[in-house]
């Protein structure tokens, strides 16, 4: 592979660079815990094969005539001098401290990246004698939360004795997931955004959505990261929702929104608005989906006071099944080639109107940006020589952000919030207040079960 390689920047992408500094570092930091001591040299080692065996991790943002690229470094010495960069021992931590690595993770999540002149990544190795960890940190531009797990999956196989399979470089491009599969099937395609809007507007017209953020500023300043270990396992919230008939995640979902929703118990509007990831791999023509690299996109669950579990189950349920199917028909395909088109202006107007939007406060208002990577159990190789027994994934965002991880039967929730709108008192409270809510399903069947 020569140092000519440009690889071009999808929708999203182009979003991470026009925003880049603006919002604040667009990273993925990962904090991971090992179950046992781990030979720091063979760590490095991995590190620096995973860095060959993964293009994108060799690419700095080049400009070009018109637009901006990624282009993909050799893999030579001076790849060595950025590795040496990006990869550090960080001593003087109290690995034991759950505090300690908060403030630590707050302040990686803060630190730029030089995505112009180093590699998009960052990893600190946080010595202990028996429980060592890994914060590794992948900038967005580079890949989604489940590109992190790849490779995480494939830096535990390492560490076993297993070889890291090099990943190509696919094509960034998103529109042959969200558009018809033919052009005659346009006009249904915008028909059914088009009555999906209005209904949308029409079901949400005077509701007030429920925020942490106690005011409101023109400018992003940093965030704050916290780790919260949920109430209850991974195994009891499953029969739960079967008792429910959902999905662990629709299930997390309703009682969020419930937790939320008790922040404003006397307010007959009050709802909460839960924005939440989807995987646009699944939509690809067979035989065209991607596995490395930015493919997200989202839709948001409004939920209102319900009289039990079932009932708000029920609502959720029944969006996420909507917004869904509204993929599935490429309803979503007129707002998304929108976006598709907004790198045309440049990184310059593109910057501008992103720094508008938060001066005027015209973004959507939110409770909470959630993001689910379910069991990741499968991170870990047959025989497995090391394993992480703690995983707290964050990444910046425009909304309260909180994401969940399942890991040894073990619920791994992490907060990110911007701090120029959201105290960490209220973080806390919130968490009080979801606790709350998983001690009272888990100790008490759900009444009313959903067919």
């Amino acid at each position: 592979m020569s140092d000519a390689t440009l690889v071009p920047l999808n929708r999203s992408e182009h979003m991470y660079w026009a925003g880049e500094g603006f919002l604040g570092p667009i990273n993925m930091p990962f904090m991971m815990r090992f179950d046992r001591p781990v030979d720091e040299a063979l760590l490095r080692q991995a590190l620096r094969e995973l860095t060959t065996a993964v293009p994108r991790l060799r690419g700095v943002i080049v400009p070009t005539a018109l637009t901006y690229k990624l282009r993909i470094l050799p893999d030579d010495a001076w790849l060595d001098q950025l590795f040496d960069d990006a990869y550090r021992v960080q001593p003087g931590i109290d690995a034991t401290s759950r505090s300690a690595l908060e403030h630590f993770h707050s302040a990686f999540i803060n630190e730029p990246i030089s995505l112009e002149r180093g590699l998009p990544w960052r990893a600190r190795f946080i010595p202990h004698d028996q429980t060592p960890l890994l914060v590794f940190s992948v900038h967005h531009i580079i890949g989604d939360g489940r590109s992190v797990v790849q490779m995480l999956t494939a830096l535990l196989g390492r560490l076993s004795g297993q070889p890291i399979k090099s990943v190509p470089i696919e094509s960034s491009s998103m529109v042959a997931a969200v558009t018809p599969h033919k052009w005659t099937q346009w006009p249904a395609s915008i028909q059914g955004w088009w009555r999906n809007k209005r209904r949308d507007e029409q079901s949400s017209r005077g509701q007030k959505i429920i925020t942490l953020a106690s005011r409101r500023s023109e400018r992003y300043t940093t965030t704050s990261v916290r780790y919260h270990e949920l109430p209850c396992t991974s195994d009891q919230l499953k029969v739960l929702a079967k008792q429910t008939g959902t999905t662990v995640n629709n299930l997390v979902v309703a009682v969020m929104a419930n937790a939320f929703l008790t922040l404003a118990p006397n307010d007959p509007q009050a709802v909460s608005a839960i924005r939440i990831s989807v995987d646009l791999r699944r939509y690809f023509p067979e035989g065209q989906q991607p596995e490395f690299g930015n493919f997200v996109s989202s839709f948001t669950v409004r939920s209102g006071r319900q009289d039990t579990l079932a009932a708000q189950v029920q609502s959720v349920e029944s969006q996420v099944k909507d917004h869904l199917s509204r993929y599935e028909r490429r309803e979503y395909a007129l707002p998304l080639m929108f976006y598709e088109a907004l790198p045309l202006m440049g990184r310059t107007l593109y910057s501008h109107f992103i720094v508008q939007s938060k001066a005027k406060g015209s973004l959507p208002i939110l409770s909470c940006h959630f993001t689910n990577l379910g069991n990741v159990e499968a991170i870990h190789p047959k025989d497995a020589q090391a394993r992480f027994t703690e995983i707290w994934p964050a990444t910046l965002s425009t909304a309260l952000l909180l994401a969940l991880v399942n890991l040894g039967g073990k619920l791994f929730f992490t907060v990110a919030f911007q701090n120029d709108e959201t105290d960490e008192s209220a973080v806390l409270d919130f968490f009080q207040r979801l606790d709350r809510q998983f001690r009272d399903i888990t100790s008490t069947p759900p009444p009313n079960p959903v067919a």
